[in-house]
């Protein structure tokens, strides 16, 4: 087994939410990193649930998740000494997150032009709501303004009512994440000019991201989807994407062209059980398209609305799990939609045993299931996941280790309430 993918590498965390997800995927993959909080903590720190219901700064849940694997240092930038132990930790850093407001590490003394001076390989990346420039720059964001202004949550809730915000806030999520991905791209080039670059993740390009397919509605179709619900967007018909079943739910599209294999196998299946209608068991299913590429004939309306009710019929008389076990069997495109209860039991995950016990120490011993790596590499593994760092839990090594500050130098930086 080979060394692991980034080890030797060095990133600072100076992100909150809007980042998280960036420095994770790092420690993922083998790089040390630094969380640098301030004296107060990271206030991702105070995202709650907790565990057990009990706040503290080492109990958030999302705090655990996504700071994972990481080293915790704190610091105080206010002041004069904390933003030179800044200074020192970019010497020996090769990149370097965050998501302070935009010019707020520049009024510091520490935007990337100063730090780069420092140390010219670092590559920074900072994560901002609407990017360095244009008339939105300096706007304030939330994580459903960013749904919003991203055009998704244009997209989400039920048809005729207002749009929803999507689950849980994860903006930040999707902008960690190509943080990261930018990051890896701007490693490529340093490796063989040695200079870093200044990387700006605009978060509301991020989400316009995620809008896929709806994209290209307005250039092939002169007009935007809309909120369907549990339908996909077609032209002069919708449809139905989530099917009722005996103990939940199913999501498939039904469909033919490169799905014909799919939809006839399970119109097979339902001919078994008396549930297909002759005009499907005589269908051509290689062609039938409707709404696709041209607006659905009349026919082709009725086809849709008949075959989803016999679906839903069909499948009413069966579990999620019975259904998933028929259709890998035929060799049907459907899923069953999951509880996380049933993907924390998922026969597959299990076999690739992505679910990793990892023990921390908060208020005495305790072990947690964490997600394991993302991707397996043979010759460059994954780290193994780790626990997420008691505030300020390295200051030793780092400021003492790392930077080789004294045992009085550390006493009296605590005293002045720079670490």
């Amino acid at each position: 087994m080979g060394c692991e993918l980034l080890k030797g590498f060095r990133m600072l965390d100076l992100a909150d939410d809007k980042g998280a997800t960036c420095g994770k995927i790092f420690a993922d993959m083998g790089a040390e990193v630094i969380k640098v909080e301030p004296l107060g903590g990271c206030p991702t720190r105070r995202i709650p649930p907790f565990l057990n219901d009990r706040p503290g700064p080492d109990t958030s849940l999302y705090f655990l998740a996504y700071q994972a694997g990481k080293r915790s240092v704190t610091l105080n930038l206010e002041c004069a000494d904390g933003r030179r132990l800044l200074t020192e930790l970019v010497r020996k850093a090769d990149f370097l997150v965050e998501s302070y407001p935009l010019g707020y590490l520049e009024s510091l003394g520490l935007g990337y032009q100063a730090l780069a001076a420092v140390n010219p390989r670092l590559i920074q990346a900072s994560i901002t709501p609407f990017g360095d420039r244009g008339p939105g720059k300096d706007y304030h964001a939330a994580d459903i303004t960013i749904w919003a202004a991203g055009g998704n949550m244009y997209l989400m809730g039920e048809e005729g009512r207002p749009p929803l915000q999507i689950s849980l806030p994860q903006a930040g999520l999707h902008a960690g994440a190509e943080a990261a991905a930018a990051l890896m791209i701007a490693h490529y080039p340093r490796q063989s000019t040695g200079c870093g670059q200044h990387i700006v993740v605009d978060m509301q390009a991020c989400i316009v991201w995620t809008l896929m397919n709806a994209q290209a509605f307005p250039i092939m179709h002169g007009a935007s989807m809309t909120r369907n619900g549990v339908f996909s967007g077609a032209l002069r018909l919708k449809r139905k994407m989530v099917f009722r079943c005996a103990d939940g739910h199913i999501s498939m599209l039904l469909t033919g062209g490169a799905a014909a294999a799919s939809v006839k196998a399970l119109v097979e299946w339902m001919d078994e059980k008396g549930f297909a209608a002759d005009w499907m068991k005589r269908q051509n299913w290689s062609v039938w398209a409707p709404g696709v590429i041209s607006a659905a004939t009349d026919q082709e309306v009725e086809q849709i609305k008949d075959i989803e009710e016999r679906v839903e019929r069909f499948f009413m008389t069966m579990t999620k799990r019975e259904i998933y076990a028929g259709g890998l069997k035929r060799r049907i495109l459907l899923s069953p939609v999951n509880t996380v209860a049933e993907i924390a039991a998922d026969e597959q995950l299990a076999a690739r045993e992505f679910f990793v016990p990892v023990r921390h120490d908060i208020d005495g011993a305790v072990t947690l299931t964490f997600p394991g790596a993302f991707a397996k590499l043979s010759a460059t593994p994954l780290a193994s996941p780790a626990p997420a760092p008691r505030l300020g839990q390295h200051n030793q090594e780092v400021w003492g280790g790392l930077l080789g500050l004294s045992a009085r130098e550390l006493s009296m930086l605590r005293a002045s309430g720079i670490i």
